[in-house]
């Protein structure tokens, strides 16, 4: 087993170790208004990467007419964004697929969100739609501490279920880091690295989630981002999908997907797909995965269906 922190790949990552401290002189108040000032004019930046303020405990954002907050900007890689978009994702694509799954879940009684980092979908669909409720799967013990966090802070502790789990193969189990630490919480760790320490993290399966759904056939929406493990979540969601049909936005990577073995899951329940742009959604008659863009909406309407509930249609 090689861990992947030790890995170039993952060294990189934190840049040979000097990410933590660029970023916090970046972050302190003699440096910071001047780089807010010339970071938004210098091309090719990417302003929702770089740091919020060190002293700033909390941002607001704002999607599909709702309101939330979101804590710990320095740590937080998506509240950060929401700091350097004045209340929205800096990426357009980004911005508009929490749009849309905060319309998709406008009347859904339950939202599922698997990969929940932080929480941000979880906090803006919940904000929307007053009468859903939520579980929220995240693995990594001080990305779930936040996820907490911003749960307590918007006030939605009643309507919450957090799940410190992976979902995917049940009974299965890993190592992962406990993030704590670092320049940023972590949001890339996936079922495919390899770790030498950490939590012990075990895994239950989307179908072992439906005794806990409210009687009956609840809607459902579901937002799946697992760094490409999603086929594993879905293969064992088969009776979730086979019974409630969910709407579902899931992350497919270019580098990581495996699509004819997702469409071999999807197809069985006449899903639908389309690929998420910065505005509009792209119908697609196979999962190709997306150099630039990494949202996928599966759902079972069609495209026609899809234009006439106003939803932007290529």
């Amino acid at each position: 087993m090689n861990d992947y922190l030790q890995s170039l790949k993952g060294r990189k990552q934190k840049w040979f170790g000097l990410k933590l401290p660029v970023k916090t002189a970046l972050a302190q108040p003699f440096l910071h208004p001047m780089l807010r000032t010339l970071a938004p004019h210098i091309s090719g930046i990417r302003i929702g990467r770089l740091p919020a303020p060190i002293g700033l405990t909390e941002v607001r954002g704002r999607a599909g007419g709702g309101n939330f907050y979101l804590v710990d900007p320095f740590r937080c890689e998506i509240a950060k964004e929401f700091y350097w978009g004045k209340g929205r994702r800096t990426e357009e694509e980004d911005a508009f697929a929490l749009d849309l799954m905060v319309e998709l879940s406008r009347d859904a009684d339950v939202f599922v969100d698997i990969g929940a980092y932080t929480g941000v979908f979880t906090m803006a669909v919940l904000a929307a739609n007053p009468d859903a409720i939520a579980h929220s799967f995240e693995i990594i013990p001080a990305v779930v501490t936040g996820l907490e966090r911003n749960i307590a802070r918007n006030r939605l502790g009643d309507r919450v279920t957090v799940h410190p789990t992976g979902v995917g193969r049940p009974g299965t189990t890993m190592q992962v880091p406990t993030g704590d630490g670092g320049s940023a919480l972590p949001s890339f760790y996936s079922t495919g690295m390899d770790f030498d320490s950490g939590a012990e993290v075990r895994f239950t399966s989307l179908d072992e989630l439906l005794p806990d759904l409210p009687p009956g056939r609840p809607t459902v929406t579901v937002k799946i981002d697992v760094e490409g493990a999603e086929n594993d979540v879905l293969d064992d969601g088969r009776e979730l999908l086979d019974t409630l049909r969910p709407d579902i936005l899931c992350e497919v990577l270019d580098d990581r997907a495996r699509p004819e073995q997702l469409m071999h899951v999807l197809d069985r329940f006449d899903y639908h797909y389309y690929l998420v742009g910065g505005d509009h959604l792209v119908a697609r008659d196979e999962i190709v995965p997306d150099p630039h863009l990494r949202d996928w909406l599966f759902t079972t309407k069609n495209p026609e269906d899809m234009r006439v509930a106003g939803y932007p249609i290529r």
